[in-house]
């Protein structure tokens, strides 16, 4: 059954309009995370934007959470239709429902649902099939505007008995199942699996027959006799030929000449329910598998082996994120295997596609803007599957771009610039200004700075203000995406021995005719000095500007005479709010979600794939290597929670930690940052 989206909701009918906090809020002694829901009804709303005055900057809502009324900067509010917000407000997870929030797929597979419908649900961790056959509230109706939004599934096949109840929740029925194969839970738990599945020439097991009769499954790790040798291996597929089942299986010891072993269904053993591969069904959002054809010959001019990926159909996924990145992308085999000097493109691949959707516009930018190829190949082989890399190579050395695409060692800038102007066609990352000339655009930045003996270990920050300063830049917007190259002269010598990782950068003073605050009392600034930034007596961030009143103190001392202060433009709105009482100016921050790397000309990368500090995963294309010069590469993602330790440390502390004594792979972080990879959660909406 499906309740009506309006039955619990008796204030609809007033009209409201819900939002979600995108940034944290303090209002009095209160203190709202991001992901909060609140609302305001319409008459409100409409009284707030009147025609007759000036747009108004805050907005009074009542919080979902504890139904406080507060005032909220309109800058950090996102509009949620009613019924998005409903099954938003059932992840209790403030942080996660912002994630959800943000990255749309799963929230539009939950907006698409009807009961009756094929998912996959976690359950402690581990992911079971089952049906929906309840979509609504389970609390008592009440006067609340908004009730949680809620999943009743029977769950099936190995997911019986995992449940909670028979389709009852507090005394109430809503469906009927057997005991302990129902279960309610918000969407952020469940796969939404598509009605329309793939054919790829042979037939797939349908979900009950996997589920219930077939023994082994894509990534099982199994036993099989060759020549009475027992053998391991891990199974790539499992298809059906007549009436007989086969599972294709890539050995463990295999040789030069061996390619995978088709073998019959009752001469393989299940070793354990371990997957070296992800092993949901190819159906299942990010957890499909990928129908895998490894061919480990010397067919290949190089030697190399070779992991191809069968495409599987236009379908797209979200990015991963929180304990879905790891259940994922954690371990061998995972990520983009290396290939002939790959592992330019495969560590910015990672970094800009696994846990972050700031770029998914250019995978759909409709033909004939951009190459399909090169698109497709992008979107449905590398970007979904996160798995084979060589054919996309072989597609930019075919656009007569650069016939070494496919063998020679190459930058990230190089490829990115090559892929997003020259191939895809999409617009320009970044636009700068210098000194009231013609706007510039570009898709990366290098900063350029001349050695400074007070930078002893600078942070991203620091290094990207003072860049802008001396080349007397401005963004003329902010940019979705912000992908920053770290000042160094070729790919050994580094201009300084540690970089910090900036989390959050602060633009807010680098946008063009952008309001901004006078450094020293906190009010609308007018004046903005280059000197003063050079002037140890001010701090060692941020850039100097200052209202009249704190300007003419300022430069009042004999050593500031001389400066030369320029008056900032800004925007008359903002004068309008200032008149309201909006005086606040707001900070415009770009969250950093991934960084590359370079050691002796190999590229890795660090990607952050949750809210803490300690949420990082570290890609190494190229990790391991087996069977010698004709065998291949094994690409390896791990997680470094240890990065959180140097994150926290003093300034002075960490500049004196000797690289060799850090623990894991924070070295390779704060010592050999190559690119510094921002977004804009903000701009990703649009």
């Amino acid at each position: 059954m499906r309740e009506s989206a309006m039955s619990n909701h008796p204030l609809a009918a007033d009209g409201n309009c819900f939002y979600i906090l995108t940034e944290d809020c303090a209002y009095g002694n209160k203190y709202f995370q991001a992901g909060n829901l609140c609302f305001c009804s319409e008459r409100s709303y409409l009284r707030n934007f009147s025609e007759d005055g000036p747009p108004a900057c805050f907005l009074k809502v009542i919080m979902l959470d504890d139904s406080s009324t507060v005032t909220i900067n309109l800058e950090i509010l996102q509009p949620v239709r009613q019924e998005a917000a409903g099954f938003l407000l059932a992840i209790g997870s403030h942080s996660e429902r912002l994630d959800f929030f943000l990255e749309r797929q799963s929230l539009e597979g939950a907006l698409r649902a009807v009961p009756g419908q094929n998912v996959m649900v976690e359950v402690e961790r581990e992911f079971f099939p089952g049906v929906v056959r309840y979509i609504g509230s389970i609390y008592k109706p009440s006067l609340a505007a908004l009730t949680p939004v809620f999943f009743g599934v029977e769950l099936q096949g190995e997911g019986e008995n995992r449940g909670r109840s028979d389709g009852s929740y507090h005394g109430t029925e809503y469906f009927k199942c057997k005991r302990n194969c129902g279960i309610f839970l918000p969407f952020s738990k469940i796969q939404f699996i598509p009605t329309s599945g793939n054919d790829y020439g042979k037939q797939k097991p349908g979900k009950q027959e996997m589920e219930e009769v077939v023994p082994v499954k894509v990534g099982d790790a199994v036993s099989f006799y060759v020549d009475e040798i027992p053998t391991k291996g891990i199974a790539m597929a499992v298809y059906k030929e007549g009436s007989q089942w086969f599972v294709k299986v890539c050995p463990e010891e295999e040789g030069t000449t061996d390619i995978f072993r088709e073998i019959p269904m009752e001469s393989v053993v299940k070793e354990s329910l371990q997957s070296f591969f992800l092993t949901f069904d190819s159906d299942v959002g990010f957890g499909k598998p990928n129908q895998m054809k490894r061919e480990i010959s010397e067919s290949s001019e190089e030697g190399e082996g070779r992991q191809e990926v069968l495409p599987e159909g236009p379908e797209s996924f979200p990015p991963l994120r929180n304990e879905a990145a790891v259940r994922v992308l954690q371990g061998r085999m995972k990520g983009i295997q290396g290939h002939c000097n790959s592992c330019y493109m495969d560590a910015a691949l990672f970094s800009l596609f696994s846990c972050t959707s700031v770029l998914d516009s250019m995978l759909f930018m409709p033909f004939p803007l951009c190459d399909r190829n090169v698109q497709g190949i992008l979107r449905d082989e590398i970007v979904n599957p996160l798995r084979s890399v060589m054919h996309l190579r072989e597609q930019l050395t075919d656009k007569g771009q650069c016939s070494s695409f496919t063998n020679a060692e190459k930058d990230p800038e190089e490829f990115l610039n090559l892929i997003m102007q020259q191939i895809l066609g999409i617009e320009p990352l970044l636009k700068l200004q210098s000194g009231g000339q013609k706007e510039q655009e570009c898709y990366c930045y290098q900063i350029f700075m001349d050695k400074q003996e007070d930078l002893v270990v600078p942070d991203v920050q620091q290094l990207v203000e003072r860049s802008f300063l001396s080349s007397d830049l401005k963004l003329v917007e902010i940019p979705s995406c912000f992908i920053i190259q770290m000042p160094r002269f070729g790919k050994e010598y580094k201009m300084f021995s540690k970089i910090i990782p900036s989390l959050e950068l602060d633009i807010t003073d680098l946008l063009l005719d952008s309001p901004r605050e006078c450094c020293l009392c906190g009010d609308v600034a007018t004046l903005e000095c280059s000197e003063c930034f050079k002037d140890k007596v001010f701090a060692a961030t941020g850039l100097k500007q200052f209202c009249s009143s704190c300007s003419r103190q300022v430069h009042s001392h004999h050593r500031r005479k001389a400066h030369k202060p320029r008056r900032l433009h800004i925007p008359e709105e903002f004068h309008s709010w200032s008149a309201r009482g909006c005086q606040q100016v707001p900070r415009e921050k770009l969250e950093l979600f991934a960084v590359l790397c370079i050691e002796t000309s190999h590229y890795v990368s660090f990607v952050k794939y949750g809210p803490g500090n300690e949420h990082w995963m570290f890609f190494d294309s190229m990790a391991d290597r087996h069977g010698g010069e004709n065998g291949f590469n094994i690409p390896t993602v791990t997680l470094c929670p240890e990065v959180a330790k140097y994150l926290d440390l003093p300034l002075a502390v960490l500049a004196l930690e000797q690289p060799r004594d850090m623990d894991g792979v924070a070295k390779r972080l704060f010592c050999d940052a190559y690119m510094y990879l921002y977004q804009s959660r903000k701009m990703a909406l649009y």
